[in-house]
């Protein structure tokens, strides 16, 4: 077997259906996490980055960037390999945050598929999903909504 035969693993879109359930693994939000955010956006909020102020607010704590939840909870589901090599876009998002994520908490997500339909294009179809990402404690702390462009076939090299 050569590389040029490796099929990728993710799901075409004739394999996702309406209300199939999947969780992810976990992953703990660091204090590296924040401030590599921080250098990497030059976002440095006291929220996130002060512990003295943090202490000082309503959440009692310096909490982890919404984005940082967000961006970790797209590593989770790509850590799937399920939109390997078929996902093609991300045509849409909305996020919300029901919960702060604190320094230290471990965070998954559960991915609901909400709807699909046919693209114009053939050959492609778009998927909604709606992904619920919960701490270690099974609080939601976040709820996500994304919509994919997925090809029909797999992808190869």
């Amino acid at each position: 077997m050569a590389m040029k035969d490796y099929v990728f693993p993710g799901k075409t879109y004739d394999e996702w259906n309406v209300g199939d359930e999947f969780i992810t693994g976990a992953r703990t939000i660091t204090e590296a996490d924040i401030v590599n955010f921080a250098g990497l956006s030059g976002d440095w909020s006291a929220t996130h980055t002060n512990d003295v102020y943090g202490k000082s607010t309503i959440y009692g704590s310096r909490i982890a960037y919404g984005n940082v939840t967000f961006i970790v909870s797209t590593g989770l589901l790509a850590q799937t390999r399920m939109f390997e090599g078929t996902a093609t876009a991300l045509l849409d998002m909305k996020i919300s945050y029901q919960e702060p994520v604190r320094f230290e908490d471990t965070i998954y997500c559960k991915l609901v598929v909400e709807e699909k339909r046919p693209s114009k294009t053939p050959g492609r179809g778009v998927v909604t999903f709606r992904v619920y990402v919960y701490n270690q404690s099974d609080e939601q702390v976040a709820e996500e909504r994304l919509v994919f462009l997925i090809f029909s076939e797999k992808a190869s090299l």
